[in-house]
């Protein structure tokens, strides 16, 4: 896997020097991303209203997905729907709630601004907890890829050591059947009686 050339911008949105950057790994690329990105191209993976990364997708009673994309919101994070869309047929959870996630229904929505402001006074950027929140889930976010692609490897390798072996084996068993067929042809009349050790 080869990282990207520039390892300070963003692989989607093309920042340069956003004030995060983290990685996550895409098919055989690592990819890096500021924290925006990442929660974007990963909105399924936690709610996008409290920022609360999923350990398992919530159930359908207890969730709203939205109507844009695959994203799943607690019921209770949703804001309360609307008479218009209360009464449609079309809904997306049990309670005839149509529902659209901020990214979605807000083209210029953020979850984390691409540069912080800096305090006059204090040679910081500030950090308020809405964006420490969302750097909190986009690094938890990359951490469980990053810890699904290593399971992946290691059931991959663990597959290709077991073909391995077995192609060894038959490989040896291939050997021994030719060496029958050797002493057959130069006259032996038993061949099968090699020892155990020969065969091995």
């Amino acid at each position: 896997m080869n990282p990207e050339p520039n390892q300070r911008q963003c692989a989607a949105c093309q920042e340069l020097e956003p004030p995060f950057i983290l990685t996550v790994i895409k098919g055989n690329l690592l990819r890096r991303l500021c924290p925006d990105c990442l929660l974007k191209e990963h909105r399924n993976l936690f709610c996008p209203v409290c920022l609360d990364v999923y350990a398992t997708v919530p159930p359908p009673q207890a969730s709203i997905t939205c109507l844009r994309c695959s994203s799943t919101t607690h019921l209770n994070c949703a804001p309360p729907p609307s008479p218009s869309s209360s009464s449609s047929s079309s809904s997306s959870s049990s309670d005839g709630h149509l529902f659209t996630c901020p990214p979605c229904f807000d083209p210029n929505f953020s979850f984390f601004p691409k540069s912080l402001a800096t305090s006059s006074t204090q040679n910081e950027a500030a950090l308020g907890m809405e964006k420490a929140k969302a750097l909190v889930a986009a690094a938890e976010i990359a951490v469980a890829l990053a810890k699904n692609v290593a399971e992946k490897l290691e059931e991959e390798a663990v597959r290709k050591s077991i073909e391995a072996k077995d192609a060894k084996e038959k490989a040896k068993e291939a050997l021994v059947y030719l060496e029958d067929v050797k002493d057959i042809a130069s006259g032996k009349t038993n061949p099968r009686k090699r020892k155990a050790d020969d065969r091995r």
